[in-house]
């Protein structure tokens, strides 16, 4: 039903050319989504200089407005006294591109100017950086002073600045936080100010719990109410972290801050062992000699093994696996079949969930890999499958409605549990055409009417489970995506309804979406699937392969194998 949809679509826009708000040439190759790494300048923001005009004024101000310490202390000199007075800086940080100024009038001692941008992002005060698109229009008054020009009228509430200044100026670092079952560590991206990451300020950011958009969808275990009790220092290889109200005596969820602690802390860098204190004794008992990422490398982030290697596909109604380039059918029903539309296998390779086509229905069928399913939900329209937590588990979206499904290993039989997305419908009307489950089980991708959206998979009290958090990932390439897929917990790829950019590569830490290279693809791009070393698409001729690895990614797509062809559907187990 999808492929139909898409290609219908495809038709009637091939003639389009869609623009997403992007700074990278149509051309580039991929590139890693990754923290800003340069070694920062000495002095990151400029400092007002008598010889500017009003121009270099105005864009120097954005530029120091990407400093938020001292109440934007460098940003206010800038100002009169009167208009730093007046202004109230507290709230986002709005990030732009393309900057333009435009003086409206102009005298021997004051000025009027525009300075006009593109939104890019909007940073809110506890670090979370999300997409944003439009314009950002900032009216300005200058006046000479002292032979200086400064701002004199009335600021609009908040902050901008542009890209290139808040790239330098800001580094991106992952807190941890475990999910509601305390078995997993959930990356929750933040920005901060500064050259290097701050053992303190990441810890103290830590234990002040998750962004608003995971409330619902981790837990807080011991740092509930916890603190840091004087800052994080580092001795040789020892970084000592005090803290103080550590109420919860449990040992397991004292072990899990610990992992939160150490994690958040390697992963931005600041390595070694991690002497981490309780009101002055161990944290958990035993530990006086501290931790090592060793210690706790059962919660290890983004570790669950994925079978890279192990591509299946959909071909001819039936489920195979690609042995070497040759599709073989798995065993059972599901690779014997000639009713398969979709399907996704478990990163184990122990359990499939397929959707099948039997007398107009769709049924999603879901058991061992290789073996007997059984049925879990029947309805008119069926997205494709995905995973969730764990083997047993995962999601669908039917007739329009996201469900559940669970499979009883003992009893062999399943099960199906409607999920809440009133959130979505809320944040972006249309229905929901697909909805891929991250690898870590808490985020969802969805495309609703044509709209990348993000999600988290929250669960009250009593277990029930709802979308929410929901905002959009692509605002700037928004109304033509036809299909999601996850690479890793951060990074997805995204398949889009256009001729000269089908394909594009995006990530959950709020950067703006990249092109990937397109010049040999077919449009239309109807099926996608991705692997943490490489992006899969359906175009007209077929499954084509692009490898993304950091070092040398592919320049260009290359087909699957002879077996792939048009109408072939790529699987990525454990997506």
């Amino acid at each position: 039903m999808k492929r139909v949809t898409v290609l219908v679509a495809w038709l009637l826009s091939a003639a389009l050319v869609l623009t997403g708000c992007v700074d990278i040439p149509v051309s580039s190759p991929p590139q890693p989504l990754q923290a800003f790494d340069r070694k920062r300048p000495t002095n990151i923001v400029p400092a007002p200089r008598r010889g500017d005009d009003p121009e270099t004024v105005a864009r120097n101000l954005l530029k120091a407005m990407s400093d938020p310490t001292a109440g934007h202390r460098s940003a206010r000199k800038f100002l009169t006294a009167g208009a730093s007075q007046r202004w109230d800086d507290q709230g986002d940080l709005t990030i732009v591109r393309d900057v333009g100024v435009v003086i409206d009038e102009r005298t021997e001692t004051a000025v009027r100017l525009r300075v006009s941008a593109t939104k890019t992002g909007v940073l809110s005060p506890d670090g979370s950086l999300r997409p944003a698109a439009g314009p950002e229009i900032i009216a300005l008054s200058l006046t000479r002073e002292n032979g200086s020009w400064r701002i004199n009228g009335d600021m609009h509430p908040g902050a901008v600045t542009d890209t290139s200044q808040f790239l330098t100026a800001y580094r991106q670092a992952d807190l941890f936080f475990p999910d509601r079952t305390l078995t997993r560590l959930i990356a929750d991206p933040r920005w901060f100010f500064g050259a290097e990451p701050d053992a303190s300020v990441l810890v103290n950011r830590l234990l002040g719990g998750p962004s608003s958009g995971l409330e619902g969808a981790v837990a807080l275990g011991a740092a509930r109410g916890a603190t840091l009790t004087g800052p994080a220092t580092t001795s040789g290889d020892t970084v000592s972290i005090p803290l103080g109200n550590v109420g919860d005596a449990d040992q397991r969820h004292r072990t899990m801050l610990a992992a939160q602690i150490v994690w958040t802390l390697d992963y931005a860098g600041i390595s070694g062992t991690y002497r981490i204190t309780a009101d002055g004794a161990p944290l958990v008992a035993g530990r006086e000699a501290g931790w090592r990422p060793a210690d706790v490398s059962a919660v290890e982030p983004d570790s669950a093994p994925r079978s890279a290697d192990s591509v299946h596909l959909v071909r001819d109604g039936a489920l195979t696996r690609l042995t070497g380039n040759r599709a073989v059918p798995v065993g059972g029903e599901l690779g014997a079949g000639h009713d398969v539309e979709s399907a996704a296998v478990s990163a184990d390779l122990t359990r499939v969930a397929a959707v099948v086509v039997r007398d107009g229905q769709r049924t999603l069928m879901v058991g061992p890999y290789g073996g007997t399913p059984v049925a879990a939900v029947t309805g008119t329209s069926m997205t494709e499958p995905t995973f969730g937590t764990d083997a047993d588990s995962g999601y669908v979206v039917v007739d329009g409605r996201p469900m559940q499904w669970v499979y009883d290993q003992a009893s062999g039989t399943a099960r199906s549990i409607p999920v809440d997305a009133s959130a979505v419908a809320a944040v972006a009307p249309g229905p929901i055409t697909d909805l891929r489950v991250s690898p870590d089980g808490v985020r969802v991708a969805l495309v609703v009417g044509g709209r990348t959206m993000l999600a988290v998979i929250s669960v009250n009290d009593v277990g029930a489970g709802s979308l929410t958090g929901v905002y959009p990932l692509t605002p700037g390439a928004d109304g033509a995506a036809v299909g999601v897929a996850w690479a890793t917990a951060k990074t997805l790829y995204v398949a889009r309804l256009a001729v000269d950019v089908p394909v594009w590569k995006t990530s959950i830490v709020g950067t703006q979406p990249i092109e990937l290279v397109s010049g040999n693809l077919k449009p239309p791009v109807v099926d996608i699937a991705a692997s943490p070393t490489a992006v899969y698409v359906s175009d007209s001729r077929g499954v084509q392969q692009l490898g993304t690895a950091q070092v040398r990614p592919d320049q260009y797509w290359t087909a699957v194998g002879p077996d792939a062809g048009p109408g072939t559907v790529p699987v990525i187990p454990g997506a």
